[in-house]
């Protein structure tokens, strides 16, 4: 481990917050009410017009454990997350938006499985629950909406379809250095997937749901589709080099992956 994160969180979380005061107070309470504490969160707010920064501060009044970066203007999902990135201390880092809801244990079960398969990127399945959601992860009832996934993800695999949700990822950075989204809004975090995949193995999954994933609400950056498959297909081609005829039947693929998640 670099001097620089010595005696520092194990964990950071990353949180990009934009306009999002209906949900943050929830989320951030899913992050710091996990089973493992050895946490750091970094909440960046993206230029929100609304009460998302004041409320991040009381936050951070609240628990030394967080901290807030405002930006000055909006950047999008990958800027807010890489501007946390930059910052971050811990060995781990893990992502939960603030809209996400994280259930007690998942950081202590996944710390573990990386643990146990020194796999640089770990995973998990996760609920889904609609955009009105109002519930906590502590009172969460199972719906039976459940996303579920293989317990490897290699290169291949993730080439066809992302198996691996945002909210459920955790990156061990001692194994792949500093790492960054591209800025490619709808598939800013599978490229960033399929480079440590490719780089550095397999990564490793628990089939169990240990995060709650609030459906796209109407107006946010993953409600907008076709910039999505715009996304993916410039994954495809220029970050994989796949030619044209592979790019379209992979993207077919993932197209059809998506829509059959979306059913859940």
């Amino acid at each position: 481990m670099n001097a620089s994160r010595e005696a520092t969180p194990s964990v950071t979380v990353v949180m990009p917050v934009f306009n999002g005061a209906r949900t943050l107070d929830r989320s951030v309470a899913s992050v710091l009410d996990q089973s493992f504490t050895d946490l750091e969160l970094l909440i960046v707010d993206d230029a929100s017009s609304d009460a998302s920064a004041a409320l991040a501060e009381g936050i951070c009044a609240r628990d030394p454990r967080v901290r807030l970066v405002r930006r000055e203007v909006c950047g999008g999902p990958a800027a807010a997350r890489n501007t946390a990135l930059a910052l971050a201390r811990g060995r781990f880092v893990a992502f939960c938006d603030a809209d996400d809801l994280w259930l007690p244990a998942k950081l202590e079960r996944q710390l573990a499985l990386a643990a146990a398969t020194g796999a640089a990127l770990v995973y998990c399945g996760y609920h889904r629950v609609d955009a009105d959601f109002s519930g906590s992860a502590e009172d969460f009832v199972p719906e039976g909406r459940v996303v579920h996934v293989p317990e490897r993800a290699s290169h291949a695999a993730l080439l066809r379809r992302n198996l691996i949700g945002n909210l459920t990822a955790v990156v061990d950075r001692d194994v792949t250095g500093d790492i960054s989204m591209p800025d490619l809004p709808g598939a800013e975090d599978w490229a960033l997937w399929l480079r440590i995949v490719r780089e550095h193995g397999p990564a490793a999954g628990i089939d169990e749901p240990l995060a709650l994933y609030r459906a796209a609400q109407t107006g946010s950056h993953s409600s907008d589709r076709w910039r999505a498959i715009r996304a993916v297909w410039a994954v495809l081609r220029r970050q994989e080099g796949l030619g044209p005829l592979s790019a379209a039947v992979h993207l077919g693929t993932g197209i059809l992956a998506a829509l059959r998640k979306g059913r859940i």
